[in-house]
Formats: structure tokens, C-alpha cells, sequence
């Protein structure tokens, strides 16, 4: 790993691609909103779209041979830059964690792509390696977090999509498995039922400009004077068909979920279509976050998150699924062999009993509102004021499973937005204790509190809402330095 490298030839492909795909949506805004397909001169179009394909694919080529890294030292260096030369170096120790994935692309030549995360690294990852053979992947991976592993060659060179099985692991480890069972119980309790519905409407409003006026303008007249029932009946499909596609995308991005703990490092592998192999390392967790959705809860189901500082991925907000699911009775028996530091009675202290109506109050007051409008401005409106007791009960909820505790090295804080959290966090892990109190929350003596820790550049923070004085004074006096010094001084 001395010697300065380059990227397999494939990469220029695949950076013409995401060059491509940056374009793309300006392109179409461009051929709709501009001047209008009737006045566009055609063979001229023709002649400027290959010759800005045949531009992106150098820029492409340039980008792949002014590419370069090598590993010298304990040290990564990468060299990049068409115009302006830029040199970065990256120590082992800075790195948090280090995702391998192969895309559809990518399998196709049995390459894989390497993303690096650091603790500075952000939401992009700090170097992302776009095609890599699985050989050289997995020599800069054993480099960069120094694993104890042996890569065995034939294992590799061979045909082997997986790319979670291609090492030649310890005696030592611990392995857990997505079931089939479990991965359909995913599918069917998934919360991206909500975003497939939204992408839906999305692009029903989108169809405005293509679709005639007098269309739009017929079919809204016959929805508006149909029957309810015929409304109820057309809702109901669309959130069937959100339901459908929310089931294919989490099969294909939860399949053949596996983690493997070796001494302080986890694997986890998952996907079906794209391959993903994150190395994540126990020391550098800083909190752990067991999720109930409102469609898994009453199954005593649960999704558990691991934060860490460098990690995470866009579409679980900065943070790295764990276990998909798992029943929630039970889940101490999964933790303790992936996670045992974590695995520990966590009482929860409520919340005083008088922060009860501003929880219900801060939801019935715009559910009112809404049930109001809907009620004046649209037939069958009343239908809408079912909101307000949903209202009552959504602030219940809130209020209930509201609440804190702590150890002496742990803090959990439980909470509800949509779905209920416990969060538990280290305390060496807290960046910030912060507490505030409202106009309002000074009147019944009750604060908010907000923790922050380290998952990416931006943090992460979790705030609990109107909790006593008493637990602020308990809570800040665990947190405080002296408290600390005390605690020193006592095992000393």
C-alpha cells in the first residue's frame, strides 16, 4: 500500500455518471420552463447534448487520472484536482468507521466503492473510493483500522458478490442474522409508508403541466361532488400503493442483514441490489437509540440506532441501524452479545404530573385550527374535527412516555415525536448539558433540557420537554464537574 494508486478504469464511468445525474433535473427545468419544445432548433439540440455528454465523460477521465492516494505511515494521502491541486492527509486514528458497498454498477465488475468517515467528516463521508477491486478494499480497510484478519486470495479473486463473507474471520466473534421472517416483518411495519404517500402527492401535483386544464378542472369537479364513501375508497389505494412500495424498498435495503463483532469492531452488511459493509468500532459509540414506531409498537417491536461520531448515513438521519427489528422484551439478549456495555436496568422517572395540560394543549390548540378550516372550506369538513380528540390522545402519549433517568456512567432520556425513543448515552459522551425555561414554563416550574452529543460535523442533540426542578438540579449536579471530582476522589 506504498505505492500511489489510482482508482479501477471503471470510476470514470461512474464519475461521468454523477456528473450526469447533477445535471439532469437543471436539463429538464431548462427543456419545460424555458422557451417550450416547439421553439428548440432540434438537430442543434441534438449536436449540443452529445458533444456535453462527450465533455462530462473527460471531465470524468480528468477526474480519475488527477486521482490519487496512497498509504504511507499510518497516514492516508489523497491527491485530487483538475485546476486547482489539493493534498489531503488523513490519520488512522481520525478514522471513525469505514462503509464498503457495491452498487448495481460496481457488481457488475466486481468492484466495490469505500467511503471513509472521520470525526469531522460531516454528512458526506470525509473520502469516498468510487471502484476498488475487493482485494484492495479490504487491504486498506485491514490497514486503516489495523483488523487482525487474514484476506484470503482465493476467496477473493473468486466470484463472490458478498461482500460480507469474503474475509477469513477470527475464532473470536459474535454473529447475529435478519431472519426472513423478521426482514418481512420489517417490510410490512416500515415507517416509509408516510414518504412513499408523500412522493405520491408529489408527483400527482407535479402532473399539472403535462396533463390538459379541462382534465384537471373535470376530474377535481367529480371528486369534489362524489360520495364520501367514493373519497375514503381512493385515499385507501394510495396508501395501499404507498404501502406496497414501502415494502419493496425495505426488503432491498434491509436483505441479508448481518453483523459480526470481532474483539471491539462491528461488521454490518445488508442490501440486496446494493451491497453495504459498514466497520464500525465499540469505542466510538455515543449513543444508542431504541426506536418504537406507531405501527410496530403494538407488537412490542422495536428498530435499534447506533450513534457515532463520523457516521450514520442520509436516510437514517446521521445514524446506522443496528437491528432492524427486534422484540422489545427481548431485546437485551441481542445488545448484550453485539453491545454488553449498553445492556443494563434503565428506570424511567415521569414527568410531574402538572406538565400534563401543556402537552395536550400545545396539540389541541392547531388541531382546532385545522378541523376548523377544513370544516368551513371543504364538504363533508366535519369529518376533520375527529382531529381534536386524536389531539388529546397523541398529548397523552407525549406526556406519558416522557421521562429521564441515570446511572452513575449513563444517562436515557425517553421521549415520543411520531414514534416513542430511548436514547442512552454515555456520559464521557455528552458534549453539552443545556437547560431553558420558557415565559410560560416559569409559571409551573418546569424546564426543557437538551443534551448533545457527537454523531457528525453538526452533532446531534435529543431535548426533553418540561421536566421539574428537581430533575433539572438532580441532572445538572450529576453532570457538573465537582460531582465528577467527587466521584474521583472517592475511588482514589
Amino acid at each position: 500500500m506504498s505505492r500511489v494508486k489510482r482508482l479501477h478504469p471503471v470510476a470514470i464511468f461512474l464519475l461521468f455518471l454523477s456528473a450526469l445525474r447533477e445535471l439532469f433535473i437543471p436539463l429538464i427545468a431548462a427543456f419545460i420552463f424555458g422557451r417550450g419544445a416547439a421553439s428548440w432548433d432540434f438537430p442543434f439540440t441534438i449536436y449540443f447534448i452529445i458533444g456535453g455528454f462527450l465533455f462530462l465523460f473527460f471531465y470524468g477521465y480528468l477526474k480519475w487520472l488527477t486521482f490519487t492516494y496512497v498509504i504511507e505511515e499510518d497516514e492516508l494521502k489523497i491527491k485530487q484536482g483538475i485546476l486547482i491541486k489539493q493534498q489531503r492527509f488523513i490519520r488512522t486514528e481520525r478514522i471513525y468507521s469505514i462503509d464498503i458497498t457495491a452498487g448495481i454498477l460496481q457488481r457488475l465488475f466486481q468492484l466495490v466503492a469505500v467511503k471513509i468517515e472521520t470525526a469531522g467528516g460531516g454528512i458526506e463521508p470525509e473520502v469516498l473510493l468510487k471502484a476498488l477491486t475487493k482485494k484492495e478494499a479490504l487491504l486498506i480497510k485491514k490497514q486503516l483500522l489495523k483488523e487482525k484478519v487474514q484476506v484470503e486470495n482465493e476467496m477473493i479473486d473468486s466470484a463472490e458478490d458478498d461482500v460480507g463473507h469474503i474475509i477469513q474471520l477470527e475464532q473470536s466473534q459474535t454473529k447475529w442474522v435478519l431472519s426472513n421472517k423478521d426482514l418481512v416483518i420489517t417490510a410490512l411495519t416500515s415507517s416509509g409508508i408516510g414518504l412513499a404517500f408523500m412522493a405520491i402527492l408529489a408527483l400527482v401535483t407535479q402532473l399539472e403541466g403535462w396533463v390538459p386544464d379541462e382534465w384537471i378542472v373535470e376530474t377535481f369537479g367529480y371528486l369534489f361532488h362524489s360520495s364520501f364513501i367514493f373519497i375514503i375508497v381512493l385515499i385507501l389505494t394510495m396508501i395501499l400503493l404507498s404501502w406496497l412500495i414501502s415494502i419493496v424498498g425495505t426488503v432491498l435495503k434491509y436483505g441479508r442483514f448481518t453483523i459480526i463483532k470481532k474483539g471491539d469492531e462491528l461488521e454490518i452488511t445488508r442490501g440486496i441490489l446494493e451491497r453495504r459493509q459498514l466497520t464500525l468500532s465499540l469505542n466510538r459509540i455515543t449513543a444508542i437509540r431504541v426506536v418504537e414506531s406507531v405501527l410496530r409498537q403494538p407488537f412490542g417491536l422495536v428498530t435499534v440506532y447506533v450513534e457515532s461520531a463520523g457516521g450514520g448515513s442520509k436516510d437514517e438521519q446521521l445514524s446506522t441501524v443496528l437491528f432492524p427489528i427486534v422484540n422489545k422484551k427481548s431485546i437485551y439478549e441481542p445488545l448484550k452479545q453485539i453491545a454488553p456495555d449498553f445492556v443494563f436496568d434503565q428506570p424511567i422517572e415521569p414527568l410531574p404530573r402538572r406538565a400534563w395540560i401543556r402537552y395536550v394543549i400545545r396539540k389541541v390548540v392547531p388541531a382546532a385550527l385545522i378541523a376548523g378550516l377544513i370544516t368551513y372550506f371543504m364538504p363533508y369538513g366535519y369529518v376533520a374535527m375527529i382531529l381534536i380528540p386524536m389531539a388529546i390522545l397523541y398529548g397523552n402519549l407525549q406526556f406519558k412516555n416522557g421521562g429521564i433517568g441515570r446511572n452513575k456512567g449513563y444517562l436515557w432520556i425517553s421521549f415520543r415525536t411520531v414514534s416513542r425513543t430511548l436514547v442512552i448515552i454515555p456520559k464521557q459522551r455528552i458534549q453539552a448539558l443545556e437547560v431553558r425555561q420558557s415565559f410560560v414554563q416559569q409559571i409551573r416550574s418546569l424546564f426543557t433540557i437538551q443534551v448533545s452529543i457527537l454523531s457528525s460535523i453538526i452533532g446531534k442533540s435529543f431535548r426533553l420537554v418540561d421536566v421539574s426542578e428537581k430533575q433539572k438540579e438532580d441532572l445538572l449536579s450529576w453532570f457538573s464537574y465537582k460531582e465528577n471530582e467527587k466521584e474521583l476522589n472517592h475511588e482514589e
